[in-house]
C-alpha cells in the first residue's frame, strides 16, 4: 500500500509541473493604444537570437509556429494574416530577440530544487512595417527549476511551450 502512495504522489508532482506554463512579459515603456492596435490587421513575426545566443534556424522556426498557435487559439479573429503575403500599411512587425536560452542541466535539476534552472529571455519589439515606429516592447521570461523526475525529464522545448504564450501573449495585448 505504501508503493501504490509513492507512486501517486510521483504521478500527481509529474502531472502538475509548471514548463509549459505561461512565462511574464512586462511592458517596457509606453503601451500601444487601442487605436494604434485596432489599425494593424496583419502581422509578421520573427524569432531571432542575439550573438551571444546559440539557436539555429529549427530552433527558431519552431518558437515562431508556438507562437503563432497560441495568438491563434487566445485571440483567433484579432489578426487576418499571419506571416503570410507583402507587408502593408496594416502590418505590425513582432521582432523576438532571444537574449538568454539557457538549457539548465538536468542532472542538477534530478538532484534539487534551484539547481540546473532552464531560462528564456528576450525583448519583443512591436512595430509598424511601413514606418519601422516602435508602438510597444516588452521583456519577456520564463524560467523553469522544478527537481525530481520531473525536472529531470522536462528540457528545454517543454519550456519554450510557456515562454511562447507569453510572447504571444505580449503580442496581443493581454494582461
Amino acid at each position: 500500500m505504501t508503493y501504490f502512495y509513492i507512486a501517486l504522489v510521483f504521478v500527481a508532482s509529474f502531472l502538475s509541473g509548471c514548463a509549459d506554463t505561461a512565462g511574464s512579459h512586462q511592458l517596457i515603456g509606453s503601451p500601444m493604444s487601442s487605436s494604434q492596435a485596432d489599425r494593424f490587421s496583419d502581422l509578421v513575426i520573427t524569432v531571432k537570437a542575439d550573438k551571444h545566443v546559440t539557436l539555429n534556424q529549427t530552433d527558431t522556426d519552431r518558437m515562431t509556429k508556438l507562437i503563432v498557435a497560441d495568438i491563434k487559439t487566445t485571440s483567433p479573429k484579432r489578426f487576418k494574416t499571419i506571416n503570410t503575403g507583402v507587408p502593408g500599411s496594416t502590418t505590425l512587425n513582432a521582432s523576438v530577440a532571444i537574449k538568454n536560452y539557457d538549457e539548465g542541466s538536468a542532472f542538477a535539476r534530478f538532484m534539487m530544487i534551484g539547481l540546473g534552472q532552464m531560462h528564456i529571455d528576450a525583448e519583443v519589439t512591436l512595430a509598424d512595417s511601413l514606418s519601422n515606429e516602435k508602438m510597444a516592447r516588452y521583456e519577456v521570461n520564463k524560467t523553469f527549476a522544478w527537481h525530481g523526475f520531473y525536472g529531470a525529464l522536462t528540457d528545454i522545448k517543454d519550456t519554450e511551450v510557456g515562454f511562447c504564450k507569453a510572447v504571444a501573449d505580449s503580442i496581443i495585448g493581454k494582461d
